[in-house]
C-alpha cells in the first residue's frame, strides 16, 4: 500500500501543484496590475498637485503684483499729499509773515482827507454819548482876546 501511495501522490499532486501555480501566477499578475494602476493614480495626483501648486503660485504672484501696484500708487498719493501740505504750509507762512509785517509809513504822502472818514466814538464809549463838534462849539462861550 505504501508503494501505491507513492504513485498516487505524484499523479494527484502534480495537477494540484499546477493549479496552485496558475492561481498564484494570476494573483501575482493581478497585484502587479493593481500596483501599476496605483502608481499611475499617484502620478496623476502628483501632477494635479503640481498644477495646483503652480496655479496657486501664479495666483499668489499675480496678487502680489496687484498689491505692489497699489502700494506704489498709495506711496505716490502720500508723497503728493506731503508736497501739497508743504507748499500749503509755505503759502500760509508767507501770508502770516505778510500780515505780521508793519504797513509802510505814509509820512511823505499827503494826510488823508478827514471829510471822507466817518466820525465814530472811541472803542470804550458808545457813539450816542460822544459829543459832536458842533455841540461843543455852540455850548462854549466865545472869548475874544
Amino acid at each position: 500500500m505504501r508503494d501505491r501511495l507513492w504513485i498516487v501522490i505524484p499523479a494527484a499532486g502534480f495537477p494540484f501543484l499546477l493549479v496552485l501555480f496558475i492561481v498564484l501566477w494570476q494573483s501575482l499578475q493581478q497585484q502587479s496590475h493593481t500596483i501599476q494602476d496605483l502608481v499611475k493614480q499617484l502620478d496623476r495626483l502628483n501632477s494635479v498637485e503640481l498644477r495646483d501648486r503652480s496655479g496657486s503660485q501664479e495666483l499668489i504672484e499675480q496678487q502680489l503684483g496687484v498689491l505692489q501696484t497699489r502700494q506704489q500708487t498709495l506711496q505716490r498719493q502720500i508723497s503728493n499729499l506731503e508736497s501739497w501740505q508743504r507748499t500749503s504750509g509755505d503759502r500760509e507762512r508767507a501770508l502770516w509773515n505778510r500780515l505780521e509785517t508793519p504797513f509802510p509809513s505814509n509820512l511823505d504822502l499827503n494826510p488823508p482827507d478827514d471829510r471822507d472818514i466817518e466820525r465814530t466814538a472811541p472803542p470804550g464809549m458808545p457813539s450816542s454819548q460822544q459829543p459832536s463838534s458842533q455841540q461843543q462849539t455852540s455850548q462854549q462861550p466865545m472869548i475874544s482876546p
